[in-house]
């Protein structure tokens, strides 16, 4: 059983099966072979980070769904500016196994909104690569619900190497 099957959201399994399709070498995809605008109807829900000397991310593309949930237009902002405490701890939890081992994470859970609403959110960060040697960039993708699916839990799940394997025979 593959990676795909634990993925929420239809929109979430199409931006992992255009990661999967731009793969080379069973490697994370260059950066330069992803094209946001191949994917029009997931722009608004992207995100690409990329690593700073420092260790830390910075964002280089939010798209506008995801302006619209945080409030703020954080393009260019790294990640501890962006956030702390808690927020940065799980923000850091979901990009750690994406930059340190080149897996694909899922994760869903509550968001609050800026006028204080929660929403159910989905995402999907997946690795990407500059010059095909190391991760050094994340693609992500994240939806927002109205409400969790009943009962919702909050979760993260890493894919194996074995699954992104598995999807990509298919």
């Amino acid at each position: 059983m593959g990676f795909r099957v634990h993925i929420g959201h239809p929109a979430l399994l199409r931006l992992y099966d255009y990661w999967i399709s731009q793969r080379t070498g069973g490697a994370a995809p260059l950066r330069r072979n992803i094209d946001p605008v191949a994917i029009p109807q997931l722009l608004p829900n992207l995100i690409i980070a990329e690593r700073t000397e420092d260790g830390d991310l910075r964002y280089r593309l939010v798209g506008t769904r995801i302006v619209e949930a945080h409030g703020l237009d954080y393009t260019g902002w790294r990640l501890s500016d962006l956030t702390g405490g808690d927020g940065l701890a799980l923000a850091r939890e979901l990009y750690a196994p994406v930059m340190a081992e080149g897996l694909p994470v899922y994760s869903e859970g509550p968001f609050q909104w800026p006028g204080g609403e929660y929403r159910w959110t989905r995402r999907l960060h997946l690795p990407l690569s500059a010059d095909g040697s190391a991760i050094d960039m994340a693609l992500a993708g994240q939806v927002f619900d109205p409400k969790p699916p009943a009962p919702g839990m909050p979760m993260i799940r890493p894919a194996t190497a074995a699954e992104i394997a598995e999807d990509a025979a298919i």
